[in-house]
């Protein structure tokens, strides 16, 4: 089933209009409505939302916020010049990771800044849009603070040879196409360790090249599935000896995204998300997409 929407989270913070902004520029790629969405919870409202919430009705106060985030959305929204995009303010009562996740569902992009008003200072990685990653049903988008930077031209992914990192692949790729950038396709591999086998620190040679042969090919059954023709001039591989993280994290210092599974190979069967997407979305200076499974698509 195709994407329906775009939903992003605001709440006024800078880094939630940065969320806005390339909610909004991937609403124009996709051709979809975005949905900004403001989740109010009393117990964290500042202090004069608190008074006023004691003179005025809920509803009163609700359409006071639903006024508020409409005049903050609709300026961005002049600003980057996108009336084009069709925006839609929503305020909505009860806590921001259940309403976002909730309204977003399984065929909604859903857009977080990497922390908001809520989150600690010197935070990477805010609660709420933690909390997004781990429990959405459907793509996650982080958008870190840092300022914009000049279009890379570049999308990067990361892939295992599991079926979600080949989702990840998929999506990847029809992102590259929409911004008309190339896509750079990163597998990771670590060599073994024998410590009883003998030789310098236990590595036997021979064994390092099996498994190096076998991430090769891992990488080319990647592409297979994901049906992505590595002659393509716009495609670039990239086999590295090392951990996925860091190896990741190096290619997102020059691009514009970063499409990771949420649990790749590596992770524990029950877990909501693994140690790469996790490390990526805490430390990539560019947005980091992560994609998670749908019961209804086939991802082998």
């Amino acid at each position: 089933m195709p994407l329906t929407s775009v939903v992003v989270g605001v709440d006024g913070s800078m880094g939630s209009d940065r969320a806005l902004v390339w909610a909004l520029e991937e609403g124009r790629r996709r051709d979809l409505p975005v949905r900004a969405i403001n989740v109010w919870q009393p117990s964290g409202a500042p202090l004069e939302v608190e008074r006023l919430a004691a003179l005025h009705s809920v509803a009163d106060l609700r359409a006071g916020l639903l006024r508020d985030v409409t005049s903050r959305v609709d300026a961005v929204v002049a600003r980057e010049g996108a009336a084009d995009v069709a925006t839609t303010s929503h305020v909505i009562y009860g806590h921001p990771i259940r309403e976002l996740t909730r309204a977003a569902g399984s065929y909604s992009l859903l857009v977080v800044g990497s922390r908001g008003r809520g989150s600690a200072t010197g935070s990477l990685f805010g609660s709420v849009s933690q909390g997004c990653v781990q429990y959405a049903t459907g793509t996650v988008i982080v958008v870190p603070r840092p300022e914009p930077r000049p279009e890379a031209g570049r999308v990067v992914v990361g892939v295992d040879g599991s079926p979600l990192s080949v989702r990840a692949l998929r999506f990847a790729d029809d992102e590259a196409r929409r911004r008309h950038a190339s896509l750079q396709v990163v597998h990771a591999w670590s060599p073994p360790y024998l410590g009883f086998a003998g030789g310098p620190g236990g590595l036997q040679q021979e064994a390092v090249d099996e498994i190096a042969v076998q991430a090769a090919e891992t990488l080319q059954d990647s592409m297979r599935r994901g049906a992505v023709d590595p002659m393509r001039t716009d495609v670039e591989i990239r086999l590295v000896e090392g951990s996925p993280a860091p190896a990741l994290l190096e290619a997102a210092d020059d691009a514009d995204l970063v499409v990771v599974g949420s649990r790749g190979y590596g992770g524990w069967k029950g877990l909501l998300m693994g140690s790469v997407s996790t490390q990526c979305v805490a430390g990539s200076p560019c947005p980091v997409a992560v994609i998670r499974s749908h019961a209804d698509e086939d991802d082998k």
